[in-house]
């Protein structure tokens, strides 16, 4: 056996390992995610071409039998891989990237508001031309990195941030004395389906903070 026999093996070794840690199986399976409107309706797709070859399945059956065969890929992937997580952490070549299991129809979004007089008035909104307020600073990755993630569990760094924007919002409106932090929800459109209004649904982890 040569080195360039050995070599061969090792790039192979490397390359079959990573290529079963990138499959897009799911990561983690969660029985509660599959009812969430979005993955509703990708089940409710698949049962309609399932449909159309002759097989009826139930929203509940689809389901179950997804979350089965997620358990069972995330069982195979571990037991093929576990042997070599020492190697990932020691040289930081893991691959961890996880595909999306379907489509979230009803993302997060960040809003800022301010109290005048009565009233509040919106200043920022992710993705909303009309609402503006330190657009730069909030889309900015190390900002975004902050608050990401936080619309499902929010925590300390959630906190932290609120702070930071009710303090970015009083420096620049000596007249503003509360303001508001959230999250909402906005849903978002298939391609051909008509998206002639925004729809926006309920406030989440508002937090309220006042001039000190």
């Amino acid at each position: 056996m040569t080195w360039h026999d050995v070599r061969a093996g090792i790039l192979l070794l490397v390359v079959g390992v990573n290529g079963v840690v990138a499959l897009p199986l799911a990561r983690k399976a969660n029985r509660a995610d599959l009812d969430r409107p979005g993955a509703r309706d990708e089940i409710a797709r698949w049962s309609g071409l399932l449909s159309t070859v002759g097989i009826d399945a139930s929203h509940e059956q689809l389901a179950n039998l997804s979350y089965q065969w997620a358990n069972l890929g995330v069982t195979v992937r571990g037991a093929l891989t576990s042997p070599f997580k020492p190697l990932y952490h020691v040289t930081g070549t893991g691959q961890n990237w996880a595909l999306f299991t379907y489509p979230d129809r009803w993302p997060a979004r960040l809003v800022i508001e301010a109290k005048r007089g009565e009233e509040w008035v919106r200043l920022y909104a992710s993705l909303d031309p009309d609402h503006t307020f330190r657009e730069e600073a909030m889309v900015y990755r190390r900002t975004r990195g902050v608050y990401d993630g936080q619309s499902e569990k929010p925590g300390k760094t959630w906190d932290r941030f609120c702070s930071w924007a009710a303090a970015e919002v009083f420096a620049a409106y000596p007249e503003v004395n509360e303001v508001r932090v959230k999250f909402i929800r906005i849903r978002t459109y298939e391609p051909g389906e008509a998206a002639t209004t925004l729809e926006e649904e309920g406030d989440r982890f508002a937090r309220l903070r006042t001039r000190p």
